[in-house]
């Protein structure tokens, strides 16, 4: 019995060694900002106030979201899946997407398609549609809203050491078609996963979700 208890102690502390071990080399916990713009922004994948993994090593590339220094205020962050890398041509058309001459829009409804989220201005509740999109080998969701406002359209070829960012809310953005393209360098951590959102635990829809 003895035995048993030492070997189980030992366990855990190798569990916690490379536990701790993976978050100093690999990993580090952020809670998403509850700021309403960039809260918006990230529907339907994350919302403000979700506590996220960030993959903090390895190279960063085209599909992957990613948390990037705020160009406007490098204190802050910005959030964004790399659209196009050094050399691509980005177009958005309305809520239409093109690399480099090839379509990235929904081809389906998600599992879940409707989603709320609040207005950045008015604080009002607004209804979000959700679609699947195919990428860089893997999917991701992006929403849109029913209203009849205009997506901003840009075509934009990308430079040297720099990356295009979409938000994953086509419609309330906050990415390169607001602020440009980025240097690659300030985007080093990928969102890989969700431990809880906002409202905690008992939400079992945002718990423990793995981020595409």
């Amino acid at each position: 019995m003895q035995k048993v208890g030492k070997v189980l102690l030992w366990t855990a502390i190798v569990l916690v060694a490379v536990g701790g071990l993976l978050r100093a080399l690999l990993v580090k916990g952020w809670t998403v900002p509850k700021d309403l713009a960039l809260a918006a922004s990230v529907e339907p994948t994350l919302g403000g106030g979700d506590v996220v993994l960030l993959l903090t090593r390895g190279s960063r590339g085209f599909g992957d979201l990613v948390r990037c220094k705020d160009p406007d205020d490098p204190s802050q962050y910005v959030i964004g899946r790399i659209l196009g890398v050094e050399g691509d041509v980005v177009e958005t058309k309305g809520r239409n997407v093109l690399v480099n001459g090839k379509k990235y829009d929904p081809i389906q409804a998600c599992p879940v398609r409707k989603y709320k989220f609040v207005h950045p201005n008015t604080e009002e509740e607004v209804a979000l549609d959700c679609g699947v999109v195919e990428m860089a080998g893997g999917w991701h969701y992006r929403g849109h809203t029913k209203t009849d406002m205009s997506p901003t359209s840009v075509r934009v070829e990308v430079g040297e050491g720099m990356v295009f960012l979409l938000s994953d809310n086509i419609d309330y953005h906050d990415d390169s078609r607001d602020f440009g393209t980025l240097e690659k360098a300030s985007c080093t951590e990928r969102i890989m996963f969700r431990f809880v959102g906002e409202a905690g635990w008992m939400d079992e829809d945002k718990r423990l979700t793995y981020i595409h």
